[in-house]
């Protein structure tokens, strides 16, 4: 009733009206299967270089001191004692040496003492002690040549042993210690090796030793 109406007054007022056509189309759903393809990949293995980096530490040059020992200052005065010591013995009673010779003590040839009969050690040490200082005393004079402390003490040892004149006879002539020739002790001292006209083991052993302490050695090896 509404329509026809509406449709009438649109008539009578000339209202120019458009109708849409009714469609004829209809749609249609359906449900396909569409085929699917999906590509397989293969992993294929395969080597790759292994880079590993390794931290660089630049180290600088560590400076290390070298290691120097210092050799205590050596004292010739006792290494000569301890050597004449050992190459005469301590002996408490009067005896006779192989050249003969009174003795008691540590070689002591004083006859004021020899004639004691007996002597303590203690007695004997400090006596050893007063006749080396004054043979060194004898050295030192009769030496014109420089020396050093090994030098005078093995010179003091063979003047203690040999005595003066013997000592007067190594260092003086033409070539010899006096005149310069340091070489010439090495040479003439172990001929004083006789005493009571042989060649005594002893004293052979005891020259060795004072060439050592010549040459700075302190071995008491010999």
């Amino acid at each position: 009733m509404r329509s026809t109406i509406f449709a009438s007054v649109i008539a009578i007022l000339g209202i120019p009206t458009y109708y849409m056509p009714r469609s004829t189309h209809e749609f249609i759903y359906e449900e396909i299967e569409v085929p699917v393809v999906v590509k397989e990949y293969v992993m294929v293995p395969y080597e790759v270089p292994l880079i590993i980096e390794v931290p660089r530490y630049i180290e600088e040059p560590v400076k290390v001191r070298p290691k120097f020992e210092e050799k205590k200052p050596v004292d010739w005065d006792r290494v000569m004692m301890e050597g004449v010591k050992y190459f005469e013995g301590y002996k408490s009673k009067k005896y006779y040496c192989c050249a003969g010779v009174a003795t008691i003590g540590y070689g002591c040839t004083d006859k004021t003492i020899v004639n004691k009969g007996s002597l303590s050690k203690a007695s004997a040490d400090r006596i050893l002690s007063e006749e080396i200082k004054n043979v060194r005393a004898r050295v030192r004079q009769a030496v014109t040549v420089d020396l050093t402390e090994n030098q005078l003490n093995a010179l003091t040892s063979f003047t203690f042993n040999c005595g003066v004149t013997n000592l007067n006879n190594l260092i003086t002539g033409d070539n010899r210690l006096n005149s310069g020739n340091y070489k010439s002790v090495e040479k003439i001292l172990p001929m004083y090796r006789k005493a009571g006209g042989e060649v005594r083991e002893g004293l052979e052993k005891r020259r060795a030793w004072e060439l050592s302490l010549w040459r700075g050695e302190t071995n008491l090896t010999h």
